[in-house]
């Protein structure tokens, strides 16, 4: 009796197997929050929602959200480009692009002619710190990086910088909160990139999971219904 006591209270320190179920977790995405990053959060917490898991969200600096959920201190990222798991190893993507992103240059109207990024080359460009599509992009060029996006749209507007480059959504925000005279949206976008949900591979038996609930979410116009409930709806080719 006495041996079997001992066997179970050791049984009762061990970890949980690999395989125990996830009752919840905390994703996170950079700080610039928006009716974009809204609707993709209420897409991710309906998916995991059909699988019995909760999620709460965080927000962090961009580069902070990654080094924090690459290290496991945060379970995943809400919405990032194709790619990034080549630096930030542990994380797994989530094949489902669920948004998509209009990177968008923000600057005086009519003056930069907008055709891909080589287009800003000529400029004094300025975005966020930890925005990865940007800084791939803008190698070479005269570029400028600040800890938020709100700092860089005051740059341009005092004319500091010619460009702000950032998602379509956080600049239109930006510009009706700081009351922007100077700044507009450039048409058309930079850049259009699918955004992908990514996983700590701590949680690598989700992973399966998620995006069948995803695919299916998709298929069935589900997606689409939670962005109109946002307000999130294609960019209308007149948009300048």
């Amino acid at each position: 009796m006495r041996l079997f006591l001992i066997l179970v209270a050791l049984g009762l320190l061990l970890p949980p197997p690999s395989g125990a179920a996830t009752k919840s977790l905390t994703l996170v995405y950079p700080q610039e929050k928006n009716a974009f990053h809204e609707a993709a959060a209420a897409i991710v917490r309906a998916a995991y929602g059909k699988l019995g898991v909760q999620v709460t969200y965080k927000t962090y600096p961009a580069e902070r959200a990654l080094r924090s959920s690459n290290q496991g201190r945060a379970d995943g990222e809400l919405v990032r480009i194709k790619g990034i798991d080549k630096k930030y190893t542990n994380l797994i993507r989530i094949p489902v692009s669920h948004v998509q992103a209009e990177q968008m240059a923000f600057g005086k109207s009519g003056g930069v002619k907008i055709n891909g990024w080589e287009s800003l080359k000529p400029y004094k460009i300025v975005f966020h710190r930890g925005y990865k599509v940007a800084e791939q992009n803008t190698i070479g060029m005269t570029r400028f990086i600040v800890g938020t996006d709100r700092s860089a749209f005051l740059m341009v507007e005092k004319g500091r910088m010619d460009v702000a480059v950032a998602n379509r959504f956080t600049g239109q925000k930006l510009i009706e909160e700081l009351k922007l005279k100077k700044v507009v949206m450039l048409s058309p976008p930079v850049q259009v990139n699918p955004l992908f949900h990514y996983l700590h591979r701590k949680h690598e038996s989700l992973v399966p999971k998620v995006t069948a609930r995803l695919r299916a979410m998709k298929k069935n116009g589900k997606f689409e219904e939670i962005k109109k409930k946002f307000g999130i709806f294609p960019l209308q080719p007149s948009s300048r």
